[in-house]
């Protein structure tokens, strides 16, 4: 007997019409019958397919570790390709699987900001910023002066009678002086 991990993704037909358990009832089924036996099973339930099959786009989906005769292997496999209510199912034998990943260990914060941390309020060195470093406040839009208001044309009439100025450009009476 060597140990085995299968995969097996079901029709959810196979939950509706049996109950949520149905398709761990017919994987164990399925494994007893060729003289093996069932050790671990995580059903993770209904789950997106990667790529619809058919016209199915959800699935019931089980992993498990079973015992399993090599010889028997085979038969299985052949059996779950047969079955309608199987999508998708691969068995790979648990020697060949990578080890999971070693649990993590929990975040340390650096001592530096720790003692900062603790350190009172008192102790902190204080930073004045002098008066005239103090940032700037965003500078107002100045207020129209009463040359500029004067000079400009209220009108469509006045401004007939003048000559258009361009932006940049000096008047006639400027150059003159």
């Amino acid at each position: 007997m060597r140990e085995y991990e299968l995969t097996v993704v079901y029709d959810l037909a196979v939950a509706e019409s049996g109950g949520p358990d149905a398709s761990v009832a017919h994987l164990t089924a399925a494994v007893e019958s060729r003289g093996g036996a069932v050790l671990k099973v995580d059903h993770w339930g209904r789950r997106r397919l990667a790529y619809p099959i058919g016209t199915a786009i959800d699935a019931d989906y089980i992993v498990s570790r079973v015992n399993l005769d090599p010889a028997s292997v085979s038969p299985l496999e052949a059996a779950l390709g047969i079955d309608e209510r199987v999508y998708r199912h691969l068995i790979v034998r648990a020697d060949e699987l990578p080890l999971p990943p070693p649990p993590r260990e929990p975040r340390v914060q650096p001592v530096a900001a720790e003692t900062v941390a603790e350190a009172p309020a008192a102790e902190a060195p204080q930073v004045e910023t002098p008066v005239d470093e103090a940032p700037a406040a965003e500078p107002a839009i100045p207020a129209a002066t009463p040359e500029v208001v004067e000079s400009a044309p209220a009108t469509a009439a006045e401004r007939a009678g003048e000559p258009e100025a361009r932006p940049g450009a000096a008047s006639a009476a400027e150059t003159s002086d």
